[in-house]
């Protein structure tokens, strides 16, 4: 087994990474550093869905290093949301600055900030004028529709002592779509006080070695579609070889328990089956006919017709 020397991170997907998920990953899986809970925001009303509150309960992440993220628009949400956080015992929050989709972004969340420098930097002042008693870390995009529109979010970034910051080469605007330019990454470097971390289509071994000729020195990554398609790619980012037997064996085995986990959390099998095949959405992509494999997932009708569908996916695939 060579020595970990690659720091990890679990991105936080909304619908995909709760706190069950976590949970699973972690014991079947293991090999991140940091899990990072998909965003607390405000509703309509001012008020917090119970399922996202539901994420950040400490009793639902005992045994995991997370790291809560909040969407704000303005100040007043902002300081609020790091007090619920606070009172719920967390000593480090992640703000983000990244969120791409318009239904984020119109509402002036997420990577609208990326347009509004100067409210940020007023924003960021009274947050630590606060005192709050947390750390915080940032997760940005290189801009709304310009990539450049990161150079400025860098330099008032730089002015407050913030942990860490974690950047993806992307547009809001090109969503997921597109390559994210690990150049931007390189320019940033030099621009940025504090620790960068690298985040954007980090999905395989070669990809990594690929940036690491690139940057050397770089040592923290954060991904999110890459655990979700192959989740044991944090062990083999670290040189921990599994072979496709054991990847095999720890894929049904990181399946069979979120399956028993989301039937005694979730209730009714229409809840439990539509949770499941979103899972699959990524899932399939591991196995060497994803297309028939999601297909037969689609097509269960029921939790007994689901189950079959699962043994000959494994079976077969």
């Amino acid at each position: 087994m060579t020595q970990k020397t690659e720091h990890i991170y679990q991105a936080p997907l909304q619908g995909f990474t709760d706190f069950t998920y976590r949970n699973a990953f972690h014991e079947v899986y293991g090999g991140i550093s940091k899990y990072f809970i998909p965003y607390l925001s405000y509703g309509k009303g001012k008020e917090i869905k119970k399922s996202l509150f539901k994420e950040i309960l400490p009793e639902n992440n005992k045994a995991l290093p997370v790291i809560p993220q909040v969407l704000f628009s303005d100040a007043t949400e902002l300081f609020e949301l790091v007090s619920i956080l606070i009172d719920n015992g967390y000593k480090e929050i992640n703000l983000n600055l990244g969120c791409p989709y318009p239904m984020v972004t119109n509402k002036g969340r997420g990577a609208a900030w990326l347009e509004k420098p100067a409210l940020l930097n007023e924003t960021l002042g009274e947050l630590f004028a606060k005192g709050f008693p947390s750390k915080f870390s940032v997760k940005m995009r290189a801009g709304m529709t310009n990539d450049q529109d990161a150079q400025a979010v860098f330099a008032v970034l730089n002015q407050f002592p913030l942990e860490e910051i974690i950047f993806h080469p992307r547009t809001a605007k090109q969503m997921y779509t597109g390559k994210a330019d690990p150049s931007l990454f390189v320019e940033a470097l030099p621009q940025v006080k504090h620790p960068l971390v690298y985040n954007g289509d980090l999905f395989s071994v070669s990809y990594l070695q690929e940036l690491k000729a690139l940057l050397p020195n770089q040592h923290n990554w954060m991904t999110g579609r890459g655990l979700l398609i192959d989740p044991s790619l944090a062990l083999r980012l670290n040189g921990i070889e599994v072979d496709e037997k054991m990847r095999k064996q720890k894929k049904k085995e990181f399946h069979d328990q979120l399956f028993e986990q989301y039937s005694e959390r979730l209730q009714g099998s229409g809840h439990l089956l539509a949770r499941m095949n979103q899972f699959w959405t990524y899932f399939s992509e591991s196995f060497e006919n994803p297309h028939k494999a999601m297909k037969l997932v689609k097509k269960s009708s029921s939790v007994l017709k689901y189950n079959a569908a699962v043994v000959e996916i494994f079976r077969s695939f």
